[in-house]
């Protein structure tokens, strides 16, 4: 290939971002999307394009410059379109019966949960993603029949997976009184008996009657690495037996690759097999991150405004138990603020507005 009047060698992150913006102006949100790993890097890969005059900004929207054209030609990322299922956006999964039915009912009732609180650093998924992973989780085995265990539960994925009518029993852990009681009026409501919710502090021992009773678990926990081993602890203990699955979501966003192995590091020493990894699986819906003043924003090259699009998505893990359940944290555990808050996070807040 040519490199004829190249004027930079761009890392990966920085031929990401040119790719898009060939194909089109996008908004800071947009970019934060499209750069594939952690937002620090994001933003370096940004400012280096800018500085070298590649990418330009003019109301409200990265560009490329003339030059900026030339090089992405040059690269020959004209030549790349995108390549991701644009039916299930790169998913590998779709709504068919039961879930594609029980949609609409869902967000029927997720419209009337209590709002979203940076108290316990919570971000809502779409209703479109909490009913995949449920998708996702049948296709696996992993639902029907099944005792399940949800630590955190702000996404209702209880009551989608109850709605389906498929698992056997499940059983909510959540900080959030709020959620607590809102899923417990829901099941009354809706007659589902099998259907079990109560406030829990993950800095707590788990409960002696949930150790050993569930055949899968489903948490989209914090993302400090003392934080996801304490979630990922306990649902662990809450795992029978070798052959549990588990599953949880992870961002390069707020985690940078170097965090990504130390977490699969302990993954491993749990006990667990990884046995998928479905990249930008979850989109969430993240509210006034500008007027809240989240580093993401905050570290912005330029003046941005509120998200124009869902930018924060996240992998989401299979996990596959093959040994006796080995969790890193069992007991009670003291965290304050750093149980949600450290050196990597961009969308998480340092400090609770009062």
């Amino acid at each position: 290939m040519s490199t004829t009047n190249i004027i930079v060698e761009p890392n990966r992150i920085q031929m990401l971002l040119l790719r898009q913006l060939y194909n089109g102006p996008k908004s800071y949100w947009q970019l934060m999307r499209a750069g594939q790993a952690h937002t620090r890097q994001v933003l370096e890969a940004l400012q280096k394009l800018m500085k070298d005059k590649l990418v330009a900004y003019e109301e409200d929207r990265f560009m490329l410059t003339d030059t900026g054209r030339s090089q992405a030609e040059a690269l020959g990322l004209n030549r790349v379109a995108e390549q991701r299922c644009e039916t299930c956006a790169g998913r590998g999964i779709t709504l068919k019966p039961p879930f594609d039915r029980l949609l609409q009912d869902f967000k029927e009732i997720v419209a009337m949960r209590p709002k979203a609180t940076p108290d316990f650093d919570q971000g809502y998924v779409t209703a479109e993603t909490t009913v995949l992973r449920l998708a996702l989780m049948a296709e696996r085995g992993d639902l029907a029949g099944r005792d399940l265990l949800l630590l955190g539960d702000d996404d209702l994925t209880s009551i989608a997976a109850a709605l389906s009518g498929l698992p056997r029993r499940i059983c909510v852990l959540d900080v959030d009184e709020r959620i607590v009681n809102f899923i417990r009026d829901v099941a009354r409501d809706r007659g589902y008996d099998h259907v079990h919710a109560e406030v829990y502090d993950v800095r707590e021992a788990l409960p002696s009657h949930l150790r050993g009773k569930f055949d899968v678990f489903f948490t989209d926990p914090v993302e400090t690495l003392k934080g996801i081993f304490l979630f990922l602890s306990r649902c662990t203990e809450g795992l029978r037996e070798p052959g549990a699955a588990g599953y949880f979501g992870l961002s390069y966003m707020e985690a940078s690759w170097q965090k990504w192995r130390q977490i699969q590091k302990g993954i491993l020493d749990m006990g667990f097999a990884i046995t998928d990894m479905l990249g930008a699986f979850q989109d969430y819906l993240l509210e006034d991150i500008v007027a809240r003043g989240y580093p993401v924003a905050r570290m912005a090259p330029v003046p941005v405004k509120e998200p124009d699009v869902n930018f924060y998505v996240s992998t989401v893990y299979r996990l596959e138990l093959t040994e006796e359940p080995r969790p890193l944290y069992t007991g009670q555990v003291e965290l304050g603020r750093d149980l949600y808050y450290d050196d990597e996070a961009c969308v998480t807040l340092p400090e609770v507005p009062k």
